[in-house]
């Protein structure tokens, strides 16, 4: 029997009130925080915690179907969020084959490949919270 790679690891995920759902398959890309001011006010915190997942693994499968989208940076970047109770779910960069997944919002976070490698926007981040440290091991990505 063949080894299931992380390749075709699927997850899956939703809002806290289960009206949407997803599942996402294939490796996870760049798992990162971001103190950008904008993830900071849509969280309600010092940071939100992101994984990328290949864009034609991601399905929406509960019953409220895709999130509501709303332009973060008009033209670039647009954020879903449930419009019944608030939870932070997805990122899309415009014309990427990558889309953002909130960490906080897949089912089971566990695994060394949702780690952390590096803290996007270091310059907004609280003075109170040490910075997670850079560990990446790929090409470092832009900063919006």
């Amino acid at each position: 029997m063949p080894e299931t790679t992380t390749d075709t690891q699927t997850r899956s995920g939703g809002c806290l009130c289960g009206k949407i759902r997803f599942t996402v398959t294939g490796s996870p890309d760049y798992p990162h925080v971001c103190s950008c001011v904008h993830c900071q006010k849509r969280a309600g915190g010092p940071m939100q915690s992101w994984v990328g997942f290949p864009l034609e693994g991601l399905r929406w499968t509960g019953d409220g179907g895709e999130p509501t989208w709303y332009d973060t940076f008009p033209g670039q970047t647009r954020r879903g969020f449930c419009a019944t109770c608030g939870s932070h779910l997805a990122a899309f960069d415009y014309g990427d084959t990558i889309s953002g997944i909130n960490m906080t919002a897949l089912d089971d976070r566990t695994g060394e490949d949702l780690i952390p490698v590096n803290q996007s926007f270091r310059g907004d981040a609280v003075a109170w919270l040490p910075h997670v440290p850079d560990t990446s091991r790929g090409p470092v990505r832009a900063e919006q």
